[in-house]
């Protein structure tokens, strides 16, 4: 497919769009002054970018703030002000609980009326139609994926024929009781997160002209990534294995010689949003002097709020190990990690990564094929990069696991040193048959549904065991 002829500064300017859909009256607010009909919105390439980019922008607030620590202050690797989430101490009512499916869904209407409207209204050239619809679907596969960790009882330890969240694939036009949906089971959310990256990957762009745009847009690389996770959480290691290979091979992306290459401290000041050509997709919150500067992370380890625990996790790195200095700097006096490092220097909000790829891999094709050659490889490329040139331990072999088990271990214990605060430890513990801690018990591994949902619907949807 052709480059296609997109603005310039697509996310600075999108970002900026406070586009939200109005429930009763179809309606899209486009700015503070002005307000649009679908049709308007969608006739033309700039109005639908718009749309998008408040699809993105959704995104970022359905997957930022508690919703990304959530992931790990429950699992001992970060110490919390907070025990809720830890404990499963947690009712329906809950306003943070209830805030991970509000937001989700905004953001998958969002995606649901680029998907579904676009066709019928849309008058610019078919192929950008096509691809602004691909990344549609990547967004709503991404925010279904933060519903089914959330919300879908056992959905991270292989219960398919459990019930997860309703699947809403049409847009929304107006509250209608008879449109509620049950919840849907795991089996299926699992599957239309993987057919709408399916569908998205063949119209996705290769490549995009600025940096800031091939990092936070949703590329072909970007969907295979979440595609390669989602299939990982699945158990459907075969497709993981496909979807990893593919990224690691796109020559566009790479990863860094060094780990603090892919976490750069921003510049306070600079208009540029520097990402490492490492990372596949992340939010643009950097501060930067534009419209996004003041779209927070809202990550409470750049606050100290929230700190990484140096008393046991931080001890399980090598000394020798340049993540452990990165990422507790200061040790002594800890308050924040290098990740999310100064309260006012905003860090890009990083989701997806190239090393997080090859781990994947590496388990996937473990699970599959046992010890191998191409799976101790992957797992070499993660390690062996944590170490400066002159302090490299050896190279794993096949030699060294005397049983798919004991590489498997290995791999994931990688998975956590290298993955460390970035929202993935509770749910790496809890599909891999461990518990992310001794106070949770497994029937709060899920969240509670909001009541509000299962009153509005007059008990369609059901509560999850144990609330």
């Amino acid at each position: 497919m052709n480059k296609l002829t997109l603005n310039k500064n697509f996310l600075t300017a999108v970002f900026a769009a406070a586009v939200l859909l109005s429930a009763c009256d179809k309606q899209i607010d486009l700015a503070p002054e002005s307000i649009t009909t679908e049709k308007d919105a969608l006739t033309y390439q700039k109005g639908t970018e718009r749309v998008l980019g408040g699809a993105y922008l959704s995104l970022l607030d359905a997957s930022k703030g508690d919703a990304f620590e959530i992931g790990d202050l429950t699992t001992g690797i970060a110490t919390s002000f907070t025990t809720d989430f830890a404990t499963g101490a947690l009712d329906s009512r809950n306003s943070i609980v209830g805030s991970f499916w509000s937001t989700n869904y905004k953001t998958i209407n969002l995606a649901n009326v680029i998907i579904n409207k676009l066709p019928k209204y849309a008058t610019f050239d078919l192929s950008i139609q096509n691809q602004l619809i691909g990344e549609a679907k990547f967004i709503r596969a991404f925010a279904y994926f933060n519903l089914l960790k959330h919300f879908g009882e056992g959905a991270l330890e292989g219960k398919m024929d459990n019930m997860a969240v309703p699947l809403r694939l049409d847009a929304f036009d107006g509250y209608d009781g008879s449109q509620n949906l049950p919840r849907a089971t795991n089996a299926e959310v699992y599957a239309q997160i993987l057919k709408d990256l399916d569908e998205a990957i063949p119209v996705l762009m290769n490549k995009f002209s600025t940096n800031v745009d091939q990092h936070s847009r949703a590329t072909k690389s970007a969907a295979r990534a979440l595609a390669s996770r989602v299939a990982l959480y699945s158990r459907n290691y075969a497709k993981s294995l496909s979807y990893s290979d593919a990224v690691l091979a796109d020559v566009n992306f790479k990863l860094e010689n060094r780990v603090d290459l892919v976490f750069p401290i921003n510049g306070m000041g600079a208009r540029d949003i520097s990402f490492s050509d490492e990372i596949l997709f992340g939010f643009p919150v950097s501060w930067n002097k534009d419209v996004t500067q003041y779209k927070e992370h809202g990550i409470y380890y750049a606050y100290g709020f929230i700190k990484p625990d140096t008393t046991v996790f931080m001890k399980t790195y090598a000394v020798t190990d340049m993540r452990r200095s990165k990422f507790f700097p200061d040790a002594a006096n800890l308050k924040r990690n290098m990740k999310f490092s100064h309260p006012e220097l905003l860090d890009n909000l990083i989701m997806l990564r190239l090393s997080e790829i090859l781990l994947n891999k590496a388990e996937a094709e473990a699970n599959l094929n046992g010890v191998t050659a191409a799976a101790v490889d992957a797992l070499n490329k993660v390690y062996q990069r944590a170490f400066a040139n002159d302090q490299k331990p050896g190279l794993y072999t096949t030699v060294d696991f005397a049983s798919k088990q004991l590489l498997l271990d290995r791999i994931l214990k990688e998975r956590r040193w290298e993955l460390a605060f970035e929202g993935q430890d509770r749910y790496d513990m809890i599909r891999t048959g461990r518990a992310p801690n001794a106070s949770l018990p497994s029937s709060k591994y899920a969240l509670p549904i909001p009541q509000r949902e299962i009153d509005i619907t007059d008990g369609l949807i059901k509560q999850n065991p144990g609330y």
